[in-house]
C-alpha cells in the first residue's frame, strides 16, 4: 500500500467515528444553551479545564508514550507485554497518589466539585492509556469505534440527563465520567489487556526509557493548557464566570473544526513516524503538507463564511455576545493546524523537549497577552492572546523543523489564503447578509480551485468504492 493510500485509509478509519458524533454534539448546542444558564455552563467547562490541566501532572503523558514505543515493537508481543505491564503499573500507583492527595486538599480546603475532578482525571488515565496501546498496535478499527461509543455515549447521557431527568449540572457531571467508564469497560472487552499485564513483565528499564520521553512532554502539554484553556480560567476571575460561558459557547464552533483536523492528525502522526526515514522523505512530506494546508484552510474559511446564517438558528439569545469571538478563535486554530502538521516531526524524532520549548513560548506569550489585555478589551483579550500564541508558535516551529527536514508550503498558498482570511473578517464584523452572501461563494469558488485535484482524487476513490 502506497504512503498516501496509507493515511487516506487510517484518517477514513478514524474519522468514521469522530465526525458523526462531533456534528451531532454541535448540534444539540441549542439544548446546552437553553438548559443551562450561563454561568452553569461555564462552571462545567472550568471542571474540565481543571482536570485537562491535572491530567498530565498525573499520568506523565504515559500515553503518547506507549503509543510512541508500541509502534516501534508491532509483532513482538514479549516487548508489547513489557510495555504495557509496566505502564499499567505506573498508572495504577499515579491514580491512587492522586486521589490521596486531592482527598487531602478536600479535607484542608473547600473546593466545590473536587469529586467530580478526581473521578475525570483518574478514569480518562485509564482510557487515554488503552486507546493510545490500541493505536500503537495499529488497530485503528477499534480505536475509532472506541471513539465513536465515547462520544455517543456521553451525548445520549447528556441529553437523558438534562432533557428528560432536567438533573442540570450535576447530571452534566454523572454523564461525562460514566461516558468515560462504558469506555474503559468495552475497551476492556475488546483488547483483553489481562492477556499483556504481568508482574514479572515489569520493567525497570522500559519505564526509565518511556519516562524520558514522556516527561518533557509534561511541559509541552500544561504549555498547550495555557494556550488552550487558560483564557477561561483568566476570564472566570476577571469578568466573571456568566463571561466564561459565552466564550465556551465561542470555542464550540472552532472546536468542530480542530477535532476534525485532530482526527486526521492522528493517522498523520503515525505516518512520519513509519515513513522517516524513507529516501524521498522530503518531497513526499513537502508535496503532502501543502494539500493538507490548503484543504484545512478551506474548511476553516468555509466554517467562518457559514456563521453569519448558522449563528443565530444554533445560539441562544444570551449567548449573543460569543459571535464577535468566533472568528478570532477559527484563525487560531488554523495557526493550530499549521503547528500541528510540522510537530509530528518532533515525535517521529522522538525529541520531546524540543516540543516543550516552543510550547512554552507560546504558553509566555498567551499569559502575557491576556494579563496585559483583558482589563482593557475584555473578552477580545481572552481570542486574540489565543490566536497570537499559536501564530507565534507555527512560525517558530515552521522555521526549527526546516533546519532538519525541508517541509515547505508553496508560499503562493500561503498568501492567497492570508487575503481570503482578510476579506472574511471585513465581512464578517460588517455583517451585512448581502456581503455574507457574495464572500460564501467566493470562499466556495476558492476552495475548489484549491482542492481541485485532492476533490478530483477523492470522487474517483469514492466511484471505484461503489463499483465493487
Amino acid at each position: 500500500m502506497s504512503r498516501q493510500k496509507e493515511l487516506v485509509k487510517n484518517t477514513a478509519l478514524l474519522a468514521v467515528g469522530k465526525i458523526s458524533t462531533q456534528c451531532i454534539s454541535f448540534f444539540l448546542l441549542p439544548l446546552y444553551t437553553s438548559m443551562l444558564e450561563t454561568s452553569e455552563y461555564g462552571t462545567f467547562d472550568l471542571m474540565i479545564t481543571y482536570g485537562t490541566l491535572l491530567l498530565p501532572l498525573v499520568n506523565w503523558q504515559f500515553d503518547q508514550g506507549i503509543f510512541r514505543f508500541t509502534l516501534d515493537c508491532r509483532g513482538n508481543r514479549e516487548k508489547q507485554s513489557m510495555l504495557f505491564s509496566t505502564m499499567f503499573a505506573a498508572s495504577c500507583i499515579q491514580c491512587a497518589v492522586c486521589i490521596l492527595l486531592l482527598l487531602t486538599v478536600k479535607a484542608i480546603w473547600k473546593f466545590n466539585n473536587l469529586f467530580f475532578l478526581t473521578g475525570y482525571v483518574v478514569v480518562h488515565v485509564f482510557t487515554a492509556l488503552l486507546l493510545q496501546f490500541v493505536r500503537g498496535l495499529g488497530n485503528n478499527k477499534l480505536y475509532a469505534a472506541s471513539s465513536f461509543l465515547s462520544a455517543t455515549s456521553a451525548i445520549v447521557l447528556n441529553v437523558m440527563m438534562l432533557a428528560v431527568f432536567q438533573t442540570g449540572l450535576p447530571g452534566l457531571f454523572l454523564a461525562t465520567l460514566l461516558a468515560q467508564v462504558v469506555t474503559i469497560i468495552y475497551l476492556c472487552r475488546k483488547v483483553r489487556p489481562w492477556n499483556y499485564f504481568s508482574f514479572s513483565n515489569i520493567d525497570k528499564e522500559v519505564f526509565r526509557t518511556v519516562r524520558e520521553y514522556s516527561i518533557p512532554l509534561i511541559p509541552n502539554n500544561l504549555a498547550w493548557w495555557v494556550v488552550n484553556v487558560s483564557d477561561r480560567t483568566i476570564i472566570s476571575y476577571v469578568l466573571g464566570i456568566t463571561f466564561n460561558g459565552i466564550y465556551t459557547v465561542a470555542n464550540k464552533f472552532s472546536n468542530v473544526f480542530i477535532q476534525f483536523y485532530n482526527i486526521f492528525n492522528l493517522s498523520w502522526t503515525e505516518t512520519v513516524s513509519l515513513h522517516f526515514e524513507d529516501s524521498d522523505r522530503d518531497l513526499f512530506f513537502s508535496d503532502t503538507i501543502t494539500t493538507l494546508y490548503k484543504l484545512f484552510s478551506c474548511v476553516c474559511f468555509m466554517i467562518v463564511s457559514c456563521i453569519p446564517f448558522a449563528f443565530p438558528i444554533l445560539v441562544h439569545d444570551k449567548y449573543a455576545d460569543a459571535y464577535a469571538q468566533i472568528i478570532l478563535l477559527m484563525y487560531a486554530m488554523l495557526m493550530r493546524v499549521f503547528v500541528g502538521l510540522y510537530s509530528c516531526v518532533y515525535i517521529a524524532m522522538k525529541d520531546s523537549k524540543k516540543v516543550a520549548e516552543t510550547s512554552i513560548i507560546s504558553a509566555v506569550v498567551n499569559l502575557l497577552i491576556n494579563f496585559v489585555l483583558i482589563s482593557r478589551i475584555g473578552l477580545y483579550a481572552a481570542s486574540v492572546s489565543t490566536l497570537i500564541s499559536f501564530g507565534s508558535m507555527a512560525v517558530l516551529r515552521y522555521i526549527d523543523v526546516n533546519r532538519k527536514v525541508q517541509m515547505k508550503i508553496k508560499r503562493n498558498v500561503l498568501l492567497s489564503s492570508a487575503i481570503v482570511a482578510v476579506l472574511l473578517m471585513i465581512t464578517y464584523y460588517r455583517n451585512n447578509p448581502l456581503l455574507n452572501s457574495m464572500i460564501l461563494l467566493i470562499v466556495v469558488f476558492y476552495s475548489v480551485i484549491m482542492n481541485y485535484g485532492f476533490l478530483k482524487s477523492g470522487y474517483r476513490l469514492c466511484l471505484k468504492i461503489l463499483r465493487k
